[in-house]
């Protein structure tokens, strides 16, 4: 069947899992399709999570009759760690970047755990592969790049035409339903004043989130949040009752990165 309009689907869920340990992190994966002006069908990948989830990413593809070879474009709303790492295992993709956020990553600041320098190194490699995209970039019609800075320089966005009203694909712009909610960043690396303005432009836009790391939700007058699909998650190496697990809510607690003050572009 051909589409008349542009198709998104999860691929992998995001989630908000944390530790005292350290990052879980694993992001979400959003697939778009649709049609090019020549009429040809057209695949993007949204973000490609990180290396511990590489296995099931080539699994979501299979299910859906894809390979790796099989996108044509790759999305990376930001670049950090949990979004990039399986970048590139996309050996014929495009990819798609703020400049900002490109510069950026050329000289992260110091305490930005989340943008490691080897970073550069990965999109480098990408060379004239890499497209800089801005504000109002149409990437196919129906499907078009949100600028969503203040989590990370360069954060971007991707609205979508969908035969059910607009999905935003919002990246660690809106972390989850919880940031919408509050209409607060969960983690800010850039600027959190911007951060918050993000928010509030992706929820006027978005008549359903495809956020960075929860489920897709749709958010309802009165900031009331409706997930589309149930949670689903398998934890293995510990069980029910293990002395010494603790499972707890931490609730809303919003991080901003010390130093931030600081932060520069490159020149």
């Amino acid at each position: 069947m051909r589409l008349t309009t542009p198709n998104v689907e999860t691929v992998l869920d995001g989630y908000r899992l944390g530790s005292d340990q350290g990052y879980i992190a694993f992001c979400s994966v959003t697939l778009v399709e649709g049609v090019d002006e020549q009429g040809t069908l057209r695949r993007i990948l949204v973000d490609t999570g990180h290396t511990g989830r590489r296995q099931v990413l080539d699994a979501g593809l299979r299910e859906r009759g894809l390979t790796r070879d099989g996108i044509d474009v790759v999305v990376c709303t930001h670049a950090h760690w949990d979004h990039i790492e399986n970048l590139d295992i996309f050996a014929q993709a495009e990819v798609v970047l703020h400049p900002d956020e490109r510069r950026y990553v050329r000289r992260p600041h110091r305490n930005d755990f989340a943008c490691p320098e080897w970073i550069d190194t990965v999109l480098t490699r990408y060379g004239d592969r890499i497209r800089l995209v801005e504000e109002g970039t149409r990437l196919l019609p129906g499907v078009e790049i949100v600028a969503a800075p203040g989590h990370s320089a360069g954060t971007i966005a991707v609205a979508v035409a969908t035969g059910d009203g607009i999905a935003v694909i919002a990246g660690d712009s809106i972390q989850n339903a919880m940031v919408a909610r509050e209409r607060r960043n969960a983690l800010v690396f850039w600027n959190n004043e911007m951060a918050s303005r993000t928010i509030d432009k992706l929820l006027a836009i978005g008549d359903v989130i495809y956020p960075g790391h929860d489920l897709p939700f749709r958010v309802h007058p009165g900031g009331r949040t409706e997930y589309l699909h149930e949670f689903e998650l398998t934890l293995t190496g510990v069980t029910a009752g293990q002395p010494g697990l603790e499972l707890t809510d931490p609730g809303f607690q919003p991080t901003v990165m010390p130093g931030i003050e600081t932060q520069r572009l490159p020149g």
